[in-house]
């Protein structure tokens, strides 16, 4: 009866576990149903990633220019 060696099952233990967090996060990655753009009013108002990236710090109204 041929026996199976330490190491053999090492390997064997690491690529089952490489296997199920593979899977595992596969499952739990991405969020349910189809993704697209909103266009609801309040969305206009959300940060988009670029801005998310770089936030935008001029203000929203020019400075007086003195006379």
């Amino acid at each position: 009866m041929a026996t199976i060696s330490t190491m053999t099952w090492l390997i064997l233990g690491k690529r089952t576990v490489l296997i199920l967090f593979t899977a595992l996060g596969l499952v739990a990655c991405g969020q349910k149903g189809a993704l697209f753009i909103p266009t609801d009013p309040e969305a206009r108002d959300r940060a988009m990633f670029p801005q998310v990236l770089v936030p935008d710090t001029r203000p929203d109204t020019p400075a007086p220019t003195p006379p």
